[in-house]
């Protein structure tokens, strides 16, 4: 395995970003956290990396990689754990959501695309050669189920391309060892968890399954559901 054990988490927050971090650093990894306004001072006392990132600019993701890779080197691990959620003004009619706002989830989904295009280039890197290499999309069941949550319009579309762009870079890259994931809590039925709140305290679940799927060898489905137990789930 690599020397360079380097995993950038995108969208550090608390819960997921917060324990998934904890979890790597615990095994080795140097952790890089990025968000849109770290508080420097306070993530290097906690052991870990800051880095600024917008995620609604694709430019901001290009930039981040770029100061990574030249103060640490190309990560091996790439989290993309961040996400936006505006509801329209009215639920019941989704065309209330401005234009403006829905590109704002549309932008997310191209730095997705631009995270995975920086994220191969590391890991085709010599730094890397021979090691694990894994990219995690924080997904949820938006991009499977009836499309019946009008409210969550905008949110719907951002993770359905991102659910397809991961089935896309899953297919073409796995050979070459490079492991791309759409990785969902769902609840009993493979929908959404319920009650919804329990996604809000399902951290140490996600840093556990997380951190399966970035040590294990081989290639797990794409799409990867999980429970509130951290057991994969399957129809």
């Amino acid at each position: 395995m690599s020397q360079a054990l380097i995993a950038f988490i995108i969208g550090a927050g608390k819960n997921v970003g917060e324990h998934t971090a904890a979890a790597l650093k615990g095994k080795g990894y140097q952790v890089v956290l990025g968000s849109r306004a770290p508080v420097i001072d306070q993530v290097k006392k906690d052991g870990y990396f800051p880095v600024a990132v917008d995620v609604e600019n694709p430019e901001s993701v290009k930039r981040a990689f770029a100061q990574i890779n030249q103060e640490l080197g190309p990560p091996n691990v790439v989290i993309f754990n961040a996400s936006i959620s505006v509801a329209p003004p009215n639920p019941a009619d989704p065309l209330t959501l401005p234009l403006e706002t829905f590109k704002q989830h549309t932008d997310v989904g191209l730095s997705v695309y631009a995270a995975a295009q920086e994220a191969i280039r590391g890991f085709r890197s010599e730094t890397h050669k021979g090691a694990l290499k894994t990219f995690i999309v924080t997904g949820n069941p938006l991009p499977w189920i009836p499309a019946t949550h009008l409210n969550w319009l905008g949110l719907n579309i951002e993770k359905t391309v991102q659910w397809r762009l991961m089935e896309l870079l899953s297919h073409a890259y796995s050979k070459e060892g490079s492991r791309f994931y759409f990785a969902s809590i769902v609840g009993e039925t493979g929908d959404i968890v319920n009650p919804l709140s329990a996604f809000f305290t399902s951290g140490p679940q996600h840093a556990q399954v997380y951190l399966d799927l970035v040590t294990r060898e081989d290639q797990a489905d794409w799409d990867y559901r999980f429970t509130l137990e951290g057991k994969q789930w399957r129809k």
